[in-house]
């Protein structure tokens, strides 16, 4: 006897008409949202006609187009140096060694901290729990007004002041909004699958790493990559604390206060692309499991 074999049946997506409200309001959105787009990418698109504008060129016209493409000025960026931040001249490739090291070793040690921080607090119980809980809170909601001086003062009396080794400590905070966030993921995160592996003998360790760690990991690495994205344009922290060491950010922003030539131009602009390389690639990963995350807390 032959089986009968079952063809499986298309069907077709029905179109759904709108009506004049919602085709009104599709198309408010569709304004909003283009000129929002517009908003958005025209200061990038300004500061890349003016990086290959002349430099006589940039003065007399700096919002039209570039009558010609200039791409030398980029060469010029890669091969600059600058004495004016220590003895020893800093160039293009120091400075973005300097913001790699700064942007994503340091947020890799924050989120480090978060995670042990985080972790405890939303699968465990134990004495001072909401106390260490009203800490987070108490960090993120009230500013602490007046610190910036008590801090400089801390880390010189410690020596961390342009010593980038030790420095790097003070990444090791984990009281913060990461810490919020990944206490909503690991609180949702359902209890089962710990409790299966404590029956097949795990300890509360491995069950970490194998188990919950994975199930986090989205989250953490949206977290990661916004962090990053933001320190990576953080000069204030080069300003003060790491002077010797300038980033990209604090490069430019010393130029700046000397004139904004093509030069300046374009090294804002390869500089941008980083975070916007960042985006582009994990922008899924970021509305996705951020929204999650902060749903689930």
């Amino acid at each position: 006897m032959q089986e009968n074999q079952t063809t499986p049946v298309k069907t077709k997506r029905r179109k759904v008409k709108m009506d004049t409200s919602q085709k009104v309001t599709f198309i408010i959105y569709g304004v909003i949202f283009v000129v929002f787009a517009v908003l958005c990418l025209y200061p990038l698109f300004w500061v890349l006609c003016n990086s290959l504008k002349g430099y006589e060129e940039l003065k007399t016209s700096s919002l039209a187009l570039p009558n010609s493409f200039d791409l030398s000025i980029y060469g010029e960026i890669l091969s600059f140096t600058d004495s004016s931040f220590t003895a020893v001249r800093v160039g293009f490739w120091g400075m973005a060694f300097n913001s790699i090291w700064m942007a994503f070793g340091g947020q890799a040690i924050n989120l480090l901290a978060s995670v042990c921080v985080a972790y405890p607090l939303a699968r465990y119980k134990f004495p001072f729990k909401k106390f260490f809980y009203a800490i987070i809170i108490f960090r993120i909601t009230i500013p602490v007004v007046g610190a910036g001086p008590a801090s400089y003062k801390f880390m010189r009396t410690l020596n961390f002041l342009d010593n980038p080794g030790p420095f790097m400590l003070t990444y090791f905070t984990g009281f913060d909004m990461m810490a919020l966030i990944l206490y909503g993921y690991f609180k949702g995160i359902s209890k089962d699958y710990s409790e299966a592996a404590y029956i097949d003998g795990a300890s509360r360790l491995r069950t970490f790493f194998t188990i919950i760690l994975p199930q986090a990991m989205p989250c953490i690495l949206a977290l990661y990559i916004n962090q990053v994205m933001g320190a990576w344009n953080n000069f204030s922290t080069t300003q003060i604390y790491l002077h010797s060491y300038p980033n990209l950010a604090y490069g430019i922003y010393n130029r700046l206060n000397k004139k904004m030539d093509p030069q300046f131009f374009a090294a804002v602009f390869m500089s941008s692309l980083v975070p916007l390389a960042l985006f582009g690639a994990f922008q899924k990963t970021m509305m996705t499991n951020m929204s999650v995350g902060g749903l689930k807390g």
